[in-house]
């Protein structure tokens, strides 16, 4: 969600500062600011909107050593009051804060009661505050000491107006990376930030401190526990991230399928966990999960999970997907499988995450980076990386090598779908569903509907149409019916005729002749087999929804609201 970059160096760090915060940008944000030490102390510029609107504000100002942030409104309004950084009330220091601060009130009547007032409606506005107040004289020492009176989650990356040149930086369950690179040190919130550098992944409850020689961890010099040579993000002739990531599809999906190691299938009952699109690639494994154990399987939202009674696992594994490895309800919900005595195996796609780091068991997704906010290769890649748990029998193990070049086809014929943009421009609402498998790629296909063209989409499982929703078909409805398994033609073709009998407009995505004859429209796919299908059918949905955005002239990188990682709860 939100973003920080922090870098201090023997020369002019603005600029860097400033292309970091743009390399940020894809996580999704509402304004952003930036403190650093000027000419006559510690100074602050902040802007709603775009980072170019800050950078037109900073002009011609120079720094060796400053923080910044991106920010995503949880608490309180979007307006420039409210961004990043903080003040403390008499100024020793700046601060910017990624997470959130649960015992906020309870801090905020304690300063209160020491006389201060807060002049934001942030929770992070506390955390300078209680600095001031606890401040020894050593920053080190005291970030410290505020760190253990937070509850919740935070990086705090902080300027002390007494000590020029130097950064201060502490985190809990939210991530923050350190790096060195070219008689400089640098801080993040993401490695994108950070390309071309040396870096450290700081572990919670240390504090760091960072000059421009150096970067000392509690009394400790740096160290590298990762090195990484990371490019600047290039759309490489493609007009957007996403568009790019939907034709790196086949070789994600590849690289996956050879990374799935030949031993270590689960047997037993398993739990799957996730949010948004994790959660939908979950949901549309389900069938293959039961197919290969023979056991019962179930996908629950990470967040629902958390607030569930606590039964005890009984010998399942719990199976926690996150495409970033920092999704907030996830890791709880990880913590919480730990507790009723889950065996937990992480699918993700950073190696370094929070969440690589607290499973039992780790597979990775080898999507590469997904710059665009709303996932579709980390999507696809996920179901792969699941099949890959279950997966064992030779035929299934040939159709799970096919994906590639099935994935291939799809993203070309899926260009099709440019010409169905006129039947969803006007819609007030537009319909996916399907059943099964397909019932998983219905809720992402709307999902990814909604997430960039802002038209309110439903994904439904197919029977369930006509309990409640079908009051909403009128005439001109779209309704996009998804069908890869051939077991399902025959009620796929009663839902299609009860919407056209309302005078809705039906669009199939399917490899069956029955079903694209039945639609006012089809796109026409070849052979799938129907467990895997999940990873082939959602090609064409994450392709229609690009193209209906961008004919509404949409930010399909950045949609409006949306944060590339949600890192609250």
């Amino acid at each position: 969600m939100c973003g920080i970059i922090g870098i201090t160096a023997k020369t002019d760090a603005l600029s860097a500062i400033v292309s970091g915060l743009k390399a940020l940008e894809y996580r999704g944000y509402d304004s952003a600011g930036v403190a650093f030490f000027g000419k006559n102390g510690l100074r602050i510029v902040k802007a709603v909107g775009r980072v170019s609107a800050l950078e037109e504000k900073l002009g011609e100002e120079t720094t060796t050593c400053g923080i910044s942030h991106t920010r995503w409104a949880t608490h309180g309004e979007v307006c420039e009051k409210n961004c990043h950084p903080h003040v403390s009330f008499g100024g020793a220091c700046m601060l910017v804060h990624n997470g959130v601060i649960e015992n906020y009130a309870e801090l905020k009547k304690y300063l209160l009661e020491k006389g201060v007032t807060c002049s934001t409606d942030t929770d992070s506005e506390i955390i300078a505050h209680l600095y001031e107040l606890l401040c020894d004289g050593d920053p080190v020492t005291t970030l410290g000491r505020v760190a253990n009176a937070l509850e919740g989650s935070y990086a705090i990356a902080l300027l002390s107006a007494l000590h020029k040149g130097e950064i201060f930086a502490v985190r809990r369950s939210s991530p923050l990376v350190i790096g060195r690179r070219d008689n400089a040190s640098l801080l993040a919130s993401d490695v994108t930030a950070l390309p071309n550098a040396e870096l450290y992944y700081l572990e919670e409850g240390r504090v760091a401190r960072l000059w421009a020689e150096g970067v000392d961890v509690m009394g400790k010099r740096f160290h590298s526990n990762a090195i990484q040579s990371l490019s600047a993000p290039d759309k490489n002739g493609y007009d957007t991230f996403m568009l790019k990531e939907i034709y790196e599809q086949p070789q994600a999906i590849a690289r996956t399928i050879a990374d799935i190691p030949k031993k270590g299938r689960i047997k037993g009952e398993a739990l799957l966990l996730g949010c948004g699109s994790s959660y939908h690639a979950g949901l549309a494994c389900i069938p293959l999960v039961e197919k290969c154990t023979g056991r019962h399987a179930e996908a629950l939202l990470a967040s629902e999970f958390i607030c569930s009674h606590a039964l005890p696992a009984n010998g399942q594994t719990a199976i926690l997907l996150s495409q970033s490895g920092e999704t907030a309800d996830t890791l709880s919900a990880c913590a919480e499988a730990k507790k009723r005595g889950y065996k937990t195996v992480g699918i993700t796609n950073v190696e370094t995450s929070s969440l690589a780091r607290a499973v039992d068991e780790n597979r990775f997704t080898k999507a590469g980076a997904e710059i665009a906010v709303a996932t579709t290769k980390g999507f696809t890649t996920q179901i792969v990386a699941l099949a890959g748990l279950f997966v064992k029998d030779e035929e299934s193990l040939r159709a799970l090598h096919s994906l590639p070049t099935l994935a291939e086809k799809v993203v070309r014929l899926s260009e099709k779908t440019a010409e169905l943009v006129h039947i969803f421009l006007s819609a007030k609402c537009v319909f996916f569903i399907g059943r099964k498998s397909d019932y998983g790629v219905a809720l992402e296909g709307a999902l990814k509907f909604k997430e960039i063209t802002y038209i309110p989409s439903i994904g439904l499982a197919s029977g369930e149409l006509k309990h409640g929703s079908i009051s909403l078909i009128e005439k001109g409805s779209p309704v996009v019916v998804v069908c890869a398994d051939g077991k399902l033609i025959a009620k796929t073709l009663l839902s299609v005729a009860t919407v056209k009998a309302r005078g809705g407009v039906t669009v199939a995505v399917t490899c069956f002749e029955e079903v694209a004859t039945a639609c006012d429209y089809a796109l026409r796919l070849p052979a799938l087999p129907a467990d895997l299908s999940p990873a082939i059918t959602v090609i064409p949905l994450q392709m229609l929804s690009y193209y209906v955005a961008t004919a509404l002239r949409r930010d399909v990188d950045k949609p409006r609201n949306l944060a590339k990682s949600v890192t609250v709860e």
